[in-house]
C-alpha cells in the first residue's frame, strides 16, 4: 500500500515490528536506567578491545570513543523501527524524540541513580543515534522511491 510516495507497512508485518520496538525499548529502560553502569562500561570495553582487534591503534580505540559508539548504536534501533511503523513521522521528529528520551535519561541518571553519572556527551551521542537509525530508514526509502516505476494513473 502506497501512501504520499511512502511505502507502508501493514498486517502481521507491522505487528512484528510494534513487537521489536516495544521489547527492545523496554530492555533499553532497563540498562539506560539500571542503577550501576558496570555492564554498560564492560561491553564499551569490549568495543574497544575489538577497535584494536581490526587494526585501531589503542590511542584510537579507547574506552570513551567506545561508550560514545556504543550510546549512538543503543537509540538507532528504535528510531529506525519506529520509522518502519509509523512511516509519516520523519528523521527530523525522531532526532528530536531521541533528544528529548536523552536528556530525560541523563536528568533521571543525575538525580535519582546515585550511581551513575550524568553526561552531555551520552546526550549528543544519543541523538546521533535516533538521527542515525531513522535516516537509514529514510534514505532507504527514498533509493527505493527513486527505483519504483511511477504507479500508473489506472490503478490509483
Amino acid at each position: 500500500m502506497r501512501a504520499f510516495g511512502v511505502m507502508e507497512v501493514t498486517g502481521s508485518t507491522q505487528r512484528r515490528l510494534i513487537v521489536a520496538l516495544v521489547g527492545y525499548s523496554a530492555l533499553l529502560g532497563i540498562a539506560l536506567l539500571a542503577p550501576t553502569s558496570g555492564t554498560q562500561s564492560t561491553m564499551a570495553s569490549w568495543v574497544s578491545d575489538l577497535g584494536v582487534w581490526l587494526g585501531f591503534s589503542p590511542e584510537t580505540a579507547t574506552q570513551e570513543r567506545a561508550e560514545f559508539l556504543c550510546n549512538v548504536a543503543i537509540l538507532a534501533p528504535v528510531s529506525a523501527l519506529g520509522s518502519l511503523v509509523w512511516p509519516r513521522t520523519t528523521w527530523r521528529d525522531w532526532t528530536a524524540y531521541a533528544f528529548l528520551v536523552a536528556g530525560l535519561v541523563e536528568l533521571t541518571q543525575g538525580l535519582v541513580l546515585p550511581s551513575r553519572t550524568a553526561s552531555y556527551v551520552d546526550i549528543v551521542a544519543n541523538t546521533l543515534g535516533g538521527l542515525v537509525g531513522a535516516g537509514v530508514v529514510a534514505l532507504s526509502r527514498r533509493r527505493r522511491a527513486a527505483g519504483t516505476p511511477p504507479t500508473p494513473p489506472a490503478a490509483r
